[in-house]
């Protein structure tokens, strides 16, 4: 089978299970009329599904090192069903927060050992366009789903929506495994798993760049879990919030294939990385204070572009920066560093805009993204050097 047919169903597989990561922003309303909750504990709803994502990088990047990345991505996407099937069947906020909890679990196990798997499939000349397209994979995904589920939500209730998602993933699931059998399953062998772990966690660059780069994970989240409700009490009605939220995640996948294909090509890779959150940074002030839908569509194609691109220069860097059987445990653990302040960030937004106003929660979104940045004098000698000798080797 040519690598292309293959990566397309890896590219298919993150479309899909995006659509159980953004199912939630469009029900938040419902939600919280239906349990009766607070918008902080809408932010705490979030929060445990970015915190069960976050903690269980590193099992994920275990896992994969251990029985292999194949097997792994697998079985995140079986458990990413179930738990999408069970948030449709809760009760109770306890019930419901839990569900989202696991469900952030099983999609650790799924995202990075994909990706290693996706190194698998396609030549390494091609790889960083082709993490383009696997992160614009996902924001189609997520825009279907924000602009479905608000649909769907509105007429036939969030909680059969959940359970929509969870039945697709499983159907996926079954084909998946069937249609990825001859693709090779790489892991680490048993006795180096510990060495190799102990140089992963000990590798400063890695972290700095996880940090550095932390202004598409703030992003990422604030505007796909946050902007649909956003938009409503701002007066947008809720078919114009989720169609705008849809279109910042559509673009994205614009961003990934150009942008994929740019970075492979730029000699000004650590310029770039700058300049996209320093732009990140800028727009999500800037977001708190406009109120024209105009200009919010604008603002939300430039950011869900910039965002994918974003991401996969983030993980371009750690592939020149790892050993190929350590590609997703370099990847968990990037991944665990972002994710873990993304998983506060929803916390922050939801308390000061209780508190204060929506323009302080913005402002401090934008602060955030902004206040790693100046690390990148630590790094940029070093990544620069990796840079040039991944292309060397690769000529």
């Amino acid at each position: 089978m040519d690598y292309r047919v293959r990566a397309a169903f890896v590219h298919g597989a993150r479309a899909l299970y995006a659509l159980n990561w953004m199912d939630m922003a469009p029900a938040l309303t419902y939600i919280k009329s239906y349990m009766n909750l607070t918008v902080v504990e809408l932010g705490l709803l979030v929060t445990s599904f970015y915190t069960g994502i976050s903690i269980f990088q590193i099992l994920g990047g275990y896992l994969s090192s251990y029985i292999g990345d194949k097997k792994t991505s697998l079985i995140g996407l079986l458990l990413v069903a179930v738990f999408a099937i069970t948030s449709g069947i809760s009760n109770n906020f306890t019930e419901l927060i839990l569900s989202r909890f696991f469900a952030g679990l099983s999609a650790a196990l799924f995202f990075s050992p994909a990706l290693s798997l996706l190194a698998s499939i396609v030549p390494e000349d091609k790889y960083a366009f082709h993490i383009g397209i696997y992160n614009g994979a996902f924001n189609v995904g997520a825009g279907v789903g924000i602009l479905g589920w608000a649909f769907l939500d509105q007429y036939i209730g969030y909680r059969i929506s959940f359970l929509i998602a969870g039945i697709i993933t499983l159907i996926l699931f079954i084909i998946l495994t069937l249609l990825f059998k001859n693709i090779k399953n790489i892991k680490t062998e048993k006795s180096d798993i510990i060495k190799s772990l102990k140089k992963v966690f000990s590798s400063k660059m890695i972290m700095l760049i996880a940090f550095i780069g932390i202004g598409t994970m703030v992003a990422e989240t604030i505007i796909g879990q946050f902007f649909v409700y956003y938009l409503e009490t701002k007066g947008f009605s809720i078919l114009l919030s989720g169609s705008i939220s849809s279109l910042y995640l559509f673009v994205g996948f614009f961003g990934g294939i150009i942008g994929g294909y740019h970075f492979s090509r730029t000699n000004h890779k650590i310029l770039v990385f700058i300049l996209i959150n320093l732009t990140l940074s800028l727009f999500l002030i800037l977001i708190g204070f406009v109120y024209n839908y105009i200009f919010i569509i604008i603002i939300a194609i430039i950011m869900g572009m910039l965002v994918v691109y974003g991401f996969s220069v983030t993980y371009t860097f750690i592939r020149y920066l790892s050993r190929r059987d350590l590609v997703s445990l370099n990847l968990s653990f990037v991944n665990l560093i972002q994710l873990l302040i993304a998983a506060i960030v929803p916390v922050i937004f939801t308390f000061m805009a209780a508190h204060y106003n929506y323009e302080v929660s913005w402002v401090l979104m934008g602060i955030i993204s902004l206040m790693f940045l100046p690390l990148i004098i630590f790094v940029s000698s070093g990544l620069k050097n990796t840079i040039n000798n991944y292309k060397i080797q690769k000529l």
